[in-house]
């Protein structure tokens, strides 16, 4: 049984802010360390050394420019945007499918809200 809208909206979260702060707080630390102030300024050619993917991320964002919903700068932005996810999961050095699709569903709510849609 798939939980409704509403279930999901009045469940409590178990992280508090001050605990979201520290998730935060620890992955702009772990960008600082790579010498970026946060994962948004990693050049492009640097990506492979910053944010290397596993095989099943690599090959998701491969089906998805193949698919031609991702151009070059489009995956370029996927995978900061999944660095961070990483980080903020304190995932370690590499980024796995998962921040990977979450990176991709959130790229995917920008499209629909920036094009005036509601999903």
């Amino acid at each position: 049984r798939r939980p409704s809208a509403r279930e999901l909206l009045d469940q409590p979260s178990d992280e508090t802010s001050a605990i979201v702060a520290e998730r935060v707080a620890a992955a702009r630390s772990l960008s600082r360390a790579r010498g970026m102030s946060c994962s948004a300024r990693i050049p492009s050619h640097r990506l492979d050394e910053v944010a290397p993917l596993t095989p099943t991320a690599r090959h998701l964002l491969g089906e998805r420019i193949r698919a031609g919903a991702l151009s070059a700068r489009g995956l370029d932005r996927v995978r900061r945007v999944a660095r961070t996810l990483a980080d903020l999961d304190d995932a370690g050095d590499v980024v796995d499918d998962e921040h990977v699709a979450v990176a991709l569903e959130l790229r995917a709510g920008r499209d629909v809200l920036s094009s005036g849609r509601v999903a």
